[in-house]
């Protein structure tokens, strides 16, 4: 009978086996991936994030992995305006560091504290019994006291509970990592674009993760664009997500518990999905110890609290990329005011 039953190793699913293998308890890690790989991501790591990592004991090993450490986010409007807002330096810098080293190093370290990684196994069925949960795949049955979905926005946790929101049709996006342009700098571009937007980070390595995000009938422009600004392939494979938004889910229901994306998701232009994935995993195993399902709720609706505006702004500015773009020639002080914004979402 394992404690708990962890579907996904993400940054969420890995933070949560790590803390409960680290308490104690005998925790079980299904993963239908086998690691290392890539994930679409904007690969940004929020100053917000090495708090849990120092508490995880994998801060070090971070910043010895190649990564990029971006001095400033610039933001470019449709037409070409940019304006600029600088990011921590130090040891809490913002850092883009690909999430096929990241994930890795998260997944070893559950597993150097206890936790059993089973990777290559696609979840096929999740039900309850008296003394908990059976979780099933096509190699084996395993029971369970405690479920924790951490699977992402479309979880298979959350569709075989039958608690899956309607997903309306929305935004999709495409990732890749491409060789250093010249004089790209230590900095993160958000840049609007009539077809939607980019996100553009160095990873180390000499790479750089290039973002697209629009609408599904924008794709092929928003494609285009990269092509020729990047100097792309025609044929060039890119990664591909979607929907980019999704209703939330109640974070925890008897037994139960949803961290990451797969309980809310964030908007990807704040660059906050890592850390509200990282430290969800570490509340739900504060709760899970406890055996306080409650105690997760409460805690999930704090570490949002006071964020959630910041998030729907986001989401209104590139929803509507011309508007935003004008709006940011006449806006008085709209430097200042961008440097504010800046600052409020890489801070605890």
């Amino acid at each position: 009978m394992w404690d708990v039953a962890i579907v996904g190793s993400g940054p969420a699913g890995a933070s949560c086996a790590a803390f409960c293998a680290a308490a104690g308890l005998r925790t079980l890690v299904i993963e239908r991936a086998i690691f290392p790989r890539e994930k679409v991501c904007g690969d940004c790591l929020n100053p917000t994030c090495w708090p849990v990592l120092e508490r995880l004991g994998v801060a070090t090993e971070v910043r010895a992995v190649p990564h990029g450490t971006l001095g400033r986010v610039d933001f470019i409007a449709v037409g070409g305006r940019s304006v600029s807002a600088p990011l921590p330096l130090g040891v809490t810098a913002e850092i883009a560091i690909r999430r096929s080293v990241l994930d890795q190093i998260l997944q070893c370290r559950a597993g150097s504290l206890g936790a059993e990684v089973r990777e290559g196994e696609t979840l096929r069925l999740v039900r309850r019994d008296p003394a908990g949960w059976k979780v099933e795949t096509e190699n084996f049955c395993e029971p369970a006291t405690f479920l924790v979905a951490a699977d992402g926005r479309n979880s298979t946790v959350a569709r075989l509970c039958e608690l899956m929101p309607r997903v309306a049709r929305d935004r999709v996006a495409l990732q890749t990592h491409l060789p250093m342009p010249a004089n790209f700098g230590e900095r993160v571009v958000l840049q609007l674009l009539r077809e939607g937007y980019s996100g553009q980070a160095p990873v180390g390595d000499g790479l750089l993760n290039l973002c697209l995000v629009s609408r599904p009938n924008d794709l092929p422009k928003i494609k285009k664009w990269a092509e020729k600004q990047f100097a792309i392939a025609l044929y060039h494979n890119w990664r591909t997500i979607a929907p980019l938004a999704r209703a939330p889910l109640p974070p925890s229901q008897p037994g139960l518990f949803l961290v990451g994306d797969a309980a809310r998701v964030v908007e990807p232009f704040t660059g906050e999905g890592i850390y509200y994935a990282l430290r969800a995993g570490e509340l739900a195993a504060e709760a899970i110890v406890a055996g306080d399902p409650a105690a997760y709720r409460r805690s999930h609706r704090r570490l949002y609290s006071g964020r959630l505006w910041l998030n729907a702004l986001a989401r209104l500015a590139v929803e509507h990329p011309r508007l935003t773009s004008g709006l940011l020639r006449v806006l008085p002080n709209e430097q200042k005011l961008l440097r504010l914004l800046t600052r409020k979402v890489v801070s605890s």
